[in-house]
């Protein structure tokens, strides 16, 4: 994300602080990241990856300790490449949330390509910079590339251009004092970092500074005929490296119509069994979709408690453990323990029994309750529509009642907590077997 000139500034700073082995080899290794194979994208170097529901992406710090953590300690190539992706994580951080940058005004991207284009010039002169790396002959059996298929050839030839003075436009976004600013906090931050590592630490954690794929955006929905499908796979499981498993459990709002996208995108997930909780009414009055969808098993189980309006804002906590020891809340659990591939589970809105479900199976799983929380609050981002919708139909209501409120979670969390203290005593409580509990926890996670 940051130029690779930046890269090459940050690491001429450091190498003045830090005693690198070979700092040629440090130089290619915190641009080679750039470094995008013919006709693809560097996705794939960056190792970024879809965390929270598919909701946020990062780049996968913790794989590449794994595969190259002894290269690192050997080798400045691969510690500079590891600090590349550091100084991208930060880098967004600097401009999203600092800067409040916007890439998706039209024109923001190409603008910001060419400041740092004009930033250029500067850069290499106030950071006494110069083009001097120079490329092994046997550079193509590096382990790197077994990371991905980079271009390096044309790539370092284009590099050269950029200690050309560039003078096409004016700086737009990223002035100077912004490129000095982020070298000085990327200096001192990774600084840290190797102190970090040198003492045997993990570094940093790329699920905390994992961000949300769209700026001011509301996650989208996975289907294209509801409002609020979403996955409940890519959260951490805490003290862990592990996460919760994709395509094992979605979360979706009713889904009436699905189109012909909509069930090809759930059999390619292997998203196969339908779990309805709306009431009996409710059903009558609108069938799902999926009754009578080949290739699916669709299983209603009705879920009164919770298809109400509560009376009050401090009553949505007592309505979710209402939901929770629902008389048919143990045949929702058993039948996703049951399914043999991914399952999907639904009610009206996917908000609040939906959400109580959910909740328990991110519980069991050991996710955080910070992630738990997050979860539950994309349903006020996804239903804007639906709410908006209540509220014109339906003047008299409170919609704060009905909107979510982390604090309706939180409580209810603390509710189960004090009641069950963990998901396996409430299983056990309501009539879920430990087979069904193991077999759930299986299904939800990669490794037990």
């Amino acid at each position: 994300m940051a130029s690779r000139i930046i890269h090459l500034a940050i690491a001429n700073i450091l190498s003045g602080m830090y005693e690198f082995k070979d700092i040629n080899r440090l130089n290619i290794g915190v641009t080679l990241p750039d470094a995008a194979a013919v006709g693809k994208s560097t996705e794939g170097s960056h190792l970024k990856f879809q965390i929270c529901g598919l909701t946020k992406k990062t780049y996968d710090l913790t794989r590449f300790r794994r595969e190259f953590g002894q290269k690192m300690r050997e080798d400045d190539l691969y510690l500079g490449y590891y600090l590349h992706l550091v100084q991208d994580i930060l880098f967004r951080y600097f401009m999203y949330e600092i800067h409040h940058w916007d890439s998706r005004v039209p024109g923001n991207v190409d603008r910001l390509h060419n400041d740092y284009a004009l930033i250029n010039t500067y850069v290499v002169q106030k950071y006494h910079l110069r083009n001097d790396i120079v490329i092994p002959d046997d550079f193509a059996s590096e382990p790197i590339h077994k990371l991905y298929p980079f271009g390096f050839e044309g790539f370092y030839e284009e590099m050269q251009g950029d200690y050309e003075p560039y003078r096409e436009g004016s700086l737009f976004f990223f002035t100077e004092k912004k490129a000095d600013d982020f070298i000085d906090m990327a200096v001192e931050f990774c600084l840290k970092e190797l102190d970090a590592l040198k003492q045997g630490q993990p570094g940093l954690d790329e699920y905390k500074w994992g961000w949300k794929q769209g700026w001011k955006v509301p996650p989208r929905s996975l289907l294209n005929t509801t409002l609020n499908t979403r996955e409940l796979g890519g959260y951490r499981i805490q003290g862990t490296e592990c996460y919760t498993r994709m395509d094992s459990v979605w979360r979706s709002d009713v889904q009436n119509r699905p189109d012909e996208g909509d069930l090809a995108l759930l059999k390619e997930h292997h998203i196969t069994t339908v779990i309805d909780m709306r009431g009996e009414e409710d059903v009558r009055r609108a069938p799902s979709g999926f009754e009578r969808a080949e290739g699916f098993v669709y299983c209603h189980v009705p879920i009164d408690e919770g298809s109400g309006i509560p009376e009050s804002r401090e009553a949505v906590p007592r309505t979710y453990m209402d939901i929770a020891m629902a008389k048919n809340m143990p045949l929702v659990f058993k039948k996703i323990a049951a399914a043999p591939g991914g399952v999907m589970i639904n009610c009206t809105a996917g908000k609040d029994r939906t959400g109580v479900v959910s909740a328990i199976l991110l519980k069991l799983c050991g996710v955080s309750e910070e992630d738990i929380v997050y979860d539950y609050m994309l349903t006020r981002e996804c239903n804007q529509k639906r709410f908006e919708q209540i509220h014109q139909n339906y003047p008299e209501v409170d919609m704060s009642i009905v909107i979510p409120d982390d604090g309706y979670m939180k409580e209810f969390l603390r509710l189960f907590q004090e009641r069950f203290q963990d998901v396996e005593s409430y299983f056990e409580a309501v009539g879920v077997t430990r087979e069904e509990t193991a077999l759930i926890a299986r299904k939800m996670l990669h490794r037990l």
